[in-house]
């Protein structure tokens, strides 16, 4: 009998009796299930490998957070007011902390194992390696584990019953649709869910799978599975929001939802009346309920659902692990945590920098994405891709995975490998891409709209700063500009600039990167976090350990038509520097690039006439001055002085005299008419032609004196220099002698 009904006849009962005897009723009332069984219910999710916060690398002070929930658990377990006790997590279990990934989570399926849980959820972060060998076996229980002396093959059950293979929609092997587990005299049938995670998880880790996230069908599930078993309690234990899964679920069939996958305390009752719960992350704390079952006749009440802070600020010395004297931590989990820590210590303790700010993920500010360690991140992802000259580095926020604090008190901080490891754990590879401004653009504009899924595609990002606006739910890039200074146009589609972004934003499905080919083989590629690492290192070994951060907003929004407003203004006040009277060929570059932008501001859906009308009138200004500069080009470019730059004094003619002179009257007139748009290179060249034509017409002045009659009346000639008269005469001459010796030859032949 559920909720409803079950309310309808309480209520009906307590006010027969109240007829009877109303003493009697209200001290039952004190405890209205005074008889009832109870179980309870621990949840964990989203551990990421937190079996130790091992954040300030002193080991005093290292957070034994699992034993800590561990003596918790073993503690109810031993509570005599309890028919059982049930400990399940709700995925997301082994990825993040530096002794969880260089073990792959052998010590988190360890610490499992020990602590006995009933069930888990696959979370999406269990992909990140291979799922098949680090998180679940063929059987779809956890798989084995070995880290200091501590070895075994846990028999956990892995639950996620909505995962397919993509290829032949088969079920795949390595995890459960349900368990059923008997907690004293009652069954408790716990069934698995995924939300549908794909986006989460890179795609080549996720390829081969598909997720049904149909809620109709887990609700369904959840009905066959309690008429199967005959189970006395139902649960759902799902890697995804609880609340919506509890909403979808039949109020008669199940009793509690367990979620995870955001990282939230979230307990609370569906409109239905199922209960939900979600203990949080990082296991900073658990979520609890009291399952309550009428022995008499099954009914089951889920009570106090709540979520319980355990590394509270008043809590944190419970946590330590005070030489083996704290009696809050479970022993077994105590040394498991410290042989994780054993097993990478000697690295984690190296010193690659320090700081004196927090390296954090929230936003620097209001209306911006951008943040301290989404810079840094960033910025070292330039640094190894230094190589392929990338102007630009894209990351996403949900990849940072923790912030780096100076402690309370300290004006600066070390930042160790360990950090490193511990602020983005995930191994991704940074991929090399060459894309146009237009693709840059889109890729931003995918990132930029502020949601979770948005950021994905890489909200995060160094060495370029953009400005943008929003409206009607969608972004649209107005200005990129590199940390060098050049302005990339978000209209452009020719040429291409270098740029790096980690694997799993790439991969992405409605990436500008997903159908590009990247520039280093994958093989090739450098490792997020490894590659920081040699960074830092280079970074420390060349100038010294600290290390200034960029706390500069990259991403700015500005109210919709503020950036036209501004690009128009700014536009015109540009072009009225250049004046006709002096606009030289070296200022064309620049007049190009204000063209290009007047056109690109045109392109602008949002431009007015007004706006329009005024960028007409800068084109227009810019065509002039273009002209002017073409027109002092050609002034130097006639055909005279084209044929004059052939000549020297070697070579000269008298017959080349005029062609010189007009020459020299083209150059007079070019300096005269447009000396002011020459460059001082133009200028130091129309200078070397005119003194070039001078000489050439002072030998032309030498040969006409050396020709000219003695005062005797001779003539001294000969064919090379002499005017074109004195030649024809020389001509005729050898003519008449050369037919006079032909004639005479003819003559005496005959």
């Amino acid at each position: 009998m559920k909720r409803k009904q079950k309310t309808l006849l309480s209520f009906l009962m307590v006010m027969a009796m109240l007829l009877v005897n109303v003493p009697q009723v209200q001290a039952e009332n004190n405890d209205p299930y005074a008889n009832w069984d109870t179980i309870k219910v621990f949840e964990t999710t989203d551990v990421h490998g937190y079996i130790t916060d091992v954040s300030t690398y002193e080991e005093e002070t290292f957070q034994y957070r699992l034993a800590y929930i561990a003596k918790i658990v073993n503690d109810a377990r031993k509570n005599k007011e309890y028919e059982g006790v049930l400990l399940l997590d709700g995925g997301d279990i082994y990825q993040s902390t530096p002794h969880s990934n260089l073990t792959f989570g052998a010590p988190m399926r360890a610490a499992y194992d020990k602590m006995q849980y009933d069930a888990v959820a696959l979370g999406n972060h269990e992909f990140d390696w291979d799922v098949q060998k680090y998180a679940a076996d063929e059987q779809g229980t956890i798989a084995p584990y070995e880290i200091g002396s501590y070895k075994g093959d846990p028999n956990i059950p892995v639950l996620a019953g909505n995962i397919y293979y993509k290829q032949n929609g088969q079920r795949v092997p390595f995890t459960q649709d349900y368990t059923v587990v008997k907690k004293g005299d009652y069954d408790i049938a716990i069934v698995g869910y995924v939300e549908d995670y794909t986006n989460d998880i890179k795609a080549s880790q996720i390829a081969p799978y598909k997720i049904d996230a149909d809620l109709n069908k887990l609700s369904e599930k959840t009905k066959e599975v309690k008429e199967k078993t005959k189970a006395d309690v139902v649960m759902v234990l799902a890697h995804g929001e609880p609340e919506p899964i509890a909403k979808a679920m039949n109020p008669e069939v199940v009793d509690l939802v367990l979620g995870g996958h955001s990282h939230k305390k979230n307990v609370g009752t569906a409109e239905n009346g199922i209960d939900y719960i979600q203990g949080n992350s990082k296991a900073y704390g658990y979520a609890s309920a009291e399952v309550k079952i009428n022995p008499e006749n099954n009914d089951v009440e889920v009570v106090e659902p709540s979520y319980v802070d355990t590394t509270a600020k008043e809590n944190v010395q419970n946590l330590y692990y005070q030489n083996g004297n704290n009696p809050h931590l479970d022993k077994e989990i105590t040394k498991i945590s410290q042989a994780a820590w054993d097993e990478v210590k000697d690295e984690m303790y190296e010193v690659l920098c320090t700081v004196d700010k927090n390296i954090t993920k929230s936003p620097i500010q209001e209306g911006t994405t951008t943040s301290i360690a989404g810079n840094w991140l960033a910025g070292l992802m330039l640094d190894a891709t230094k190589e392929q000259n990338t102007v630009a580095a894209f990351t996403n926020s949900g990849g940072i995975r923790t912030d780096i604090l100076l402690e309370e008190g300290m004006a600066t901080r070390e930042v160790t490998v360990a950090d490193i490891y511990t602020i983005t754990p995930f191994g991704n590879r940074i991929y090399t891409y060459e894309i146009t401004g237009k693709q840059m653009a889109q890729q931003l504009e995918n990132a930029l709209l502020g949601t979770k899924e948005s950021s994905n595609f890489g909200d995060q990002f160094s060495g370029i700063t953009v400005t943008y606006e929003k409206a009607d739910g969608k972004i649209k890039v107005t200005s990129m500009i590199t940390d060098s200074g050049e302005e990339i146009s978000v209209y452009d589609t020719e040429k291409k600039y270098p740029v790096c972004v980690n694997e799993y934003c790439a991969t992405l499905d409605g990436s500008v990167f997903k159908d590009l080919k990247p520039l280093v083989p994958t093989d090739d590629a450098p490792v997020d976090n490894l590659s920081a690492i040699q960074a830092l290192r280079d970074r420390r070994d060349a100038q010294g350990l600290k290390l200034e951060l960029d706390t500069k907003v990259r991403a700015i929004e500005q109210p919709v038509g503020t950036y036209l407003v501004e690009e128009v203004a700014r536009l015109e006040k540009e072009v009225q520097l250049y004046k006709i009277e002096t606009i030289k060929s070296s200022d064309m570059e620049k007049l190009q690039q204000l063209n290009a932008k007047g056109k690109e501001l045109m392109a602008n859906p949002n431009i007015t006439e007004e706006q329009k009308s005024r960028v007409n009138k800068i084109a227009g200004h810019i065509k002039v001055l273009s002209e002017r500069v073409a027109l002092a080009k050609s002034a130097l470019e006639t055909e005279n002085i084209n044929k004059a730059d052939r000549i020297n004094v070697d070579n000269v003619k008298v017959a080349d005299k005029k062609l010189l002179e007009n020459a020299k009257k083209d150059l007079e007139m070019a300096e005269k008419l447009y000396k002011g748009n020459y460059t001082e290179e133009e200028l130091k060249l129309l200078k070397i032609k005119v003194e070039q034509v001078q000489k050439n017409l002072e030998e032309i002045d030498k040969l006409q004196n050396i020709i000219k009659p003695e005062s005797s009346g001779n003539v001294t000639s000969n064919p090379k220099t002499a005017d074109t008269a004195q030649v024809m005469i020389w001509l005729i001459m050898m003519t008449i002698a050369t037919g006079s010796l032909v004639a005479l030859k003819y003559k005496k032949k005959n």
